[in-house]
């Protein structure tokens, strides 16, 4: 077979996008499974069938997808969960979601032709506030690398000497590792680790780690984890790709990552893009989310599209600006990015469903528009609409080939314009109750400092 026309490093970053399809939809978790599920049966070969949608036997990829992501099976998941509100309730979207792939045959730029398996984790769901709450915006209290178990940690004071990370990080990861794939998955009834214990990987096979947004955060970490953990052992070579990710964890946190994944294996050669290094945070620099949680790059978020034109516009971008510093600030921590490659942006002025974007921002929604086209649209390419010519992507050229929408029954899909409105509802929310807070304590330290 001729090779894809996508090389590696985007092969699996469009198989990190395929993971986040679950949260472009609404409904049961069982339902959004089976929603991703058949989704995937689009790009891979072997996905089990989704019998509710008239599938009868294991999928075979469609042949529009073959010659740009190249021939991988599905050998594990998709598994997702749907959490609970504070109070109990359903959060009707996929909030974390997981799936394993595997090809027998992947081309690295610069080194050897690998049998190479890929874990592809989800991003943060616009939709789920218990994504921001719970793992991205969590980020005030800190956990102990050096003691931290998945399935029992608590956060504690930050001590200067061990590698730390976001609490939030660890609640993500500790979610990965519970996910159980479901009984009409691929490896049935078994969780990452179980499944990773079952293989017999030939020699020099490679397990890349793969997320973009939340997942940027969270592959590098559940990486970490298992290769510590000894999990990873029976591969040849062990990569992270992660992208637009907020920092996990605190400097020593940064150093270990940075010391076990160097950016190439022994005897690679280096390649020329700009976002092809292995186990580097490639990062859009007009991307918002990426700019978490370092104190110095959190201080641009508020006028990195330029000055809000409207006194209230302004005011809640400083006002989220003042949180964020805050929250990042006040374990005393001091969260830094591991290894990392900025990548160029250009700000846009339409959306991808044509809403007009004015820049400088206006209104709050000019804002979260801009936010969502840097954060998604500019690594995935913008395809041409109406008089706008296509944008490249970062690094896909344009978005991977998209099947015919079919929706399992009880899944609705959600539209770009509901989620930046979700966004923005949340980020409101979230700035109004944490205003109080921040505004009792700078009041504290005045007190303070005075006496």
């Amino acid at each position: 077979m001729t090779n894809p026309s996508l090389d590696a490093y985007q092969q699996v970053f469009g198989m990190a996008g395929l993971a986040n399809r679950a949260g472009g939809y609404n409904g049961l978790g069982i339902q959004l499974q089976e929603q991703l599920q058949y989704d995937l049966s689009f790009y891979f070969n072997n996905v089990p069938p989704v019998k509710i949608m008239g599938q009868t036997t294991p999928s075979t990829a469609d042949p529009s997808v073959l010659p740009v992501l190249g021939s991988w099976e599905l050998v594990w998941g998709p598994a997702l969960i749907e959490e609970k509100d504070k109070k109990g309730i359903p959060t009707g979207v996929a909030d974390n979601a997981l799936y394993v792939v595997k090809s027998e045959s992947v081309a690295f730029p610069g080194g050897p032709t690998l049998p190479t398996y890929v874990v592809a984790i989800a991003a943060t769901n616009p939709s789920s506030l218990y994504d921001w709450e719970t793992e991205d915006f969590s980020v005030a209290e800190v956990v102990n690398w050096t003691t931290y178990n998945p399935s029992n940690f608590a956060p504690s004071a930050y001590n200067n000497t061990d590698p730390y990370i976001s609490k939030g990080t660890a609640t993500g990861v500790s979610i990965l590792l519970e996910l159980i794939s479901p009984n009409n998955a691929a490896s049935p009834n078994t969780t990452l680790q179980q499944f990773l214990a079952g293989l017999h990987p030939e020699p020099g096979t490679a397990i890349i780690f793969c997320g973009h947004s939340l997942a940027g955060a969270l592959s590098p970490t559940l990486a970490l984890y298992l290769k510590e953990n000894k999990d990873l052992n029976a591969f040849g070579v062990t990569l992270v790709y992660p992208t637009a990710g907020p920092t996990p964890g605190e400097a020593k946190f940064a150093d270990l990552f940075n010391s076990k994944f160097p950016p190439l294996p022994p005897g690679w050669q280096q390649q020329t893009g700009t976002y092809q290094s292995w186990n580097t945070m490639h990062w859009n620099d007009l991307d918002v989310v990426p700019h978490a949680w370092t104190v110095s790059e959190l201080a641009k978020i508020a006028t990195i599209y330029g000055q809000a034109t409207t006194n209230m516009t302004a005011s809640i971008l400083k006002a989220l600006q003042k949180m964020a510093i805050s929250n990042s600030s006040s374990s005393g921590a001091s969260y830094t990015r591991i290894q990392n490659q900025s990548l160029p942006g250009q700000l846009q002025h339409t959306s991808s469903s044509s809403i007009t974007i004015k820049t400088p921002p206006q209104t709050l929604q000019d804002y979260m528009l801009q936010l969502s086209v840097q954060h998604v649209g500019m690594y995935n390419g913008i395809p041409a609409a109406g008089t706008n010519p296509p944008v490249n992507g970062l690094i896909l050229p344009q978005p991977l080939p998209k099947p015919a929408v079919k929706l399992v029954p009880g899944v609705t899909a959600v539209t770009e314009f509901e989620m930046i409105m979700k966004i923005i509802s949340q980020i409101i929310g979230w700035i109004s109750s944490q205003y109080v807070l921040v505004e009792k304590e700078n009041a504290a330290q005045n007190v303070e400092a005075d006496q």
